[in-house]
């Protein structure tokens, strides 16, 4: 199923979610080669960004194969939002603005950006006509049911009337986080309100599809760590073995890091996620955790593999 966001057509409804700390540029080509429609960056600080932290500046970096390209904002000012997408030419490569005004964390929420925002609708409405007055385009929102409470179809009414290309709706309130299961009808009763397309969000995976029927589109986040070939297998296709995606992402991160140390310990995050996918856990999976190489890690992992085959 193909989705239009706007002007902006994709291959396909399977989106990647934005994810801190995993959605780099190399976990994004990855999951673009196994047939993403689209892959969105980890959220960016638009104060980052206005302050050229170095840092973010990398996170702004995209793989030849992420055309079109998404990168997600977070803030709570319009006008550094205006200001952000109208002078940082980083920006300009990107084809998908999309605004995160669906992240739980406290640290984030504090400081009234993320989902502290569904609290703020008519701030939340300006961030979007800001961004709309910015870039000609598509602004998309991701967001949750509500706060505490579900007041979603008020605030998907404020996205929309505000000028949001698409609204993106993970089915859980800020005060669940990530506990219990996403409330998807809850979401899909959005549909019938909005005329731009609705993409939901929380707990999707390759057995439970006939949940989401009904949205426009499908954001994958968990449910592709260390299983990047999850769009290609709910497009019909075979899954990937574990041990050539492991090498894969080890390449990748190989091509855009230079920093030994940093590859080993980023991917350790991912491993939690390869390992329990391939059935291998105690003290095989401690070993894997503690090479301190990518060579001494490379010499663990044929080991298990060469077992396991």
């Amino acid at each position: 199923m193909s989705l239009k966001i706007a002007n902006v057509q994709l291959n396909n409804n399977l989106i990647l979610a934005p994810m801190a700390g995993y959605g780099d540029v190399a976990f994004r080509r990855l999951c673009k080669d196994y047939g993403a429609g689209l892959t969105v960056t980890e959220m960016i600080s638009v104060k980052g960004l206005l302050y050229q932290g170095k840092k973010t500046v990398e996170m702004l970096r995209t793989a030849d194969n992420e055309k079109p390209s998404c990168v997600q904002l977070f803030g709570s000012e319009p006008d550094e939002f205006y200001k952000v997408i109208t002078e940082q030419r980083e920006l300009d490569g990107f084809d998908i603005i999309d605004i995160n005004m669906g992240c739980p964390v406290p640290k984030v929420t504090k400081q009234g950006e993320g989902s502290a925002l569904m609290k703020d609708p008519v701030r939340a409405g300006k961030i979007v006509e800001a961004c709309k007055k910015a870039t000609s385009r598509p602004v998309t929102a991701k967001f949750r049911l509500g706060w505490s409470e579900n007041t979603s179809k008020e605030f998907a009414h404020v996205m929309q009337e505000s000028g949001a290309d698409m609204v993106t709706v993970h089915g859980r309130t800020t005060e669940q986080l990530y506990r219990g299961e996403s409330n998807v009808q809850a979401v899909l009763e959005l549909k019938p309100l909005l005329n731009i397309p609705l993409t939901v969000s929380g707990d999707i995976n390759e057995h439970n599809l006939d949940k989401y029927k009904g949205a426009d589109g499908l954001m994958i986040g968990r449910g592709a760590i260390g299983h990047a070939d999850i769009f290609s297998v709910i497009n019909g296709k075979e899954a990937e073995e574990i041990y050539p995606l492991i090498k894969k992402h080890i390449k990748y991160m190989q091509e855009y890091f230079d920093n030994e140390h940093y590859i080993v310990a980023n991917m350790r995050k991912h491993f939690a996620y390869y390992l329990k996918r391939a059935g291998v856990k105690g003290e095989e999976k401690n070993r894997v955790n503690l090479a301190p190489t990518l060579k001494d890690l490379f010499i663990v992992l044929d080991e298990i593999f060469t077992k396991k085959n």
